[in-house]
């Protein structure tokens, strides 16, 4: 038997296993690497940086504290667990070229996890981590450009838009194709869903409201766009019949979901030149249901009247990351690795922390934040040199550091007592 004749039977057992939705492609779990040599620079006594404040105020969250997770309002609150961070496995696939310059995240449906690989394969996941369906439906020539997907969910509708102008609707528990059309802009936004109305934010700065039962365009609310435009995600929240949303130079805008009608509009940045919003990067907007809260890399942090659009009060720093509203607190991570714990009502900071503090300058950059979770007692950050940052929540101290990767990891999400992380080649799982 020649050796080019074992390779061809090689490549049909692995194309047999990859047309099989129900293989495991999980690696087996190991235990995971503590990154011991940054963790022992950061457990290093240093005097505290300028920025800090009230360090060493210790946050106690209430023991009656709800649960009160609400993907609309984009309000992850805090997750009534702790992992241990001991084991870790991979779902691998091809890398996904343009991966850092988006923010794709794994979709949350009750006991399913919904994802996507390097040709625009759609995943379906169950509790356990077993591959239910795996469905694909682009060209050839669509596969090589490696599209970045964004999900939404209703019913047994799955909602999906992309980075190269799809946007289309499969049946979630089958992974059958329902409809698909061709828009005239890509996509780069969350997904909300209202009824049977799908809400997404286009490239050109539009809101565009679709059927989700025929994929007709029903209404589309223009903003002001720019020449040149970051790669930030776009965000938007549901409250009642009416839906908020950011765009690409900072404007906040409130809609009536039922006729596409602007209730108010924010501007936040006063000066806007030509080429200044490629630059521009804001957090997504999340609600406690009176308020909005969020940031941008431009030493802004915003709370705004829901009803109103005005300014409730307003902070100095930058950050690119969702807050989390836990009981009265507003808990963020700015862009250079400061831990900042507000009261979220009158905006005044209670606690600063730099978890970066005893990283070496030059390394700092590494370091920068990319999303976190918060646990009952520690906050699980991600980093884009594939670290995940364990702090301690009540003391605002780093208590471990594990390394995952070397490239950028996307923000944690929590499933069934795990951690999931998808990344530019993998779904990471941690438990």
């Amino acid at each position: 038997m020649t050796k080019n004749y074992l390779y061809f039977i090689l490549f049909l057992f692995l194309f047999e296993c990859s047309l099989n939705p129900n293989s495991k492609f999980w690696t087996k779990e190991k235990k995971i690497f503590v990154d011991k040599s940054s963790s022992s620079v950061l457990s290093k006594d240093k005097d505290y940086s300028l920025n800090e404040f009230n360090q060493n105020f210790k946050i106690s969250l209430p023991k009656n504290l709800k649960i009160e997770t609400n993907q609309q309002l984009n309000n992850d609150g805090f997750i009534n667990f702790d992992a241990d961070l001991e084991k870790v496995s991979k779902y691998n696939f091809k890398t996904i070229k343009s991966f850092s310059n988006f923010e794709p995240e794994i979709l949350l449906d009750k006991d399913h996890l919904f994802y996507f690989d390097s040709n625009g394969s759609i995943l379906k996941f169950d509790n356990k981590s077993n591959i239910l369906w795996r469905k694909n439906y682009y060209s050839r020539q669509d596969k090589k450009l490696q599209p970045i997907l964004f999900f939404g969910t209703s019913g047994d509708d799955l909602f999906v838009v992309d980075s190269i102008a799809n946007y289309y609707v499969i049946n979630k528990n089958t992974g059958n194709l329902k409809w698909k059309k061709k828009h005239s802009s890509s996509f780069n936004s969350q997904i909300k869903i209202f009824k049977n109305k799908a809400l997404v934010i286009d490239m050109e700065n539009q809101l565009r409201c679709f059927s989700l039962e025929s994929g007709e365009l029903l209404w589309s609310v223009k903003t002001q766009q720019s020449l040149l435009r970051s790669q930030k995600k776009q965000s938007l929240i549901l409250k009642d019949n009416n839906v908020y949303f950011s765009n690409s130079i900072g404007d906040v805008t409130a809609v009536n979901i039922s006729n596409g009608k602007i209730i108010w509009q924010s501007p936040t940045q006063s000066n806007i030149s030509f080429g200044s919003t490629y630059f521009l990067k804001l957090s997504d907007i999340i609600s406690d249901e009176s308020s909005i809260f969020f940031s941008d890399n431009n030493n802004q942090f915003f709370s705004l009247d829901l009803l109103t659009g005005s300014i409730n009060w307003k902070q100095d720093f930058s950050s690119e990351l969702r807050p989390a509203l836990v009981g009265d607190y507003l808990v963020t991570i700015s862009d250079n690795g400061l831990l900042i714990i507000m009261n979220k009502q009158t905006g005044q900071i209670i606690r600063i922390n730099d978890l970066l503090k005893n990283i070496k300058d030059k390394r700092k950059k590494n370091f920068q934040p990319i999303g976190f979770l918060v646990g009952k007692s520690y906050i699980y950050l991600s980093t884009r040199n594939g670290r995940i940052l364990v702090v301690n929540f009540k003391e605002g101290k780093i208590e471990k550091m594990v390394k995952l990767d070397n490239n950028k990891l996307q923000r944690p999400i929590y499933f069934n007592k795990s951690l999931y992380i998808a990344k530019d080649n993998s779904i990471i799982k941690l438990n």
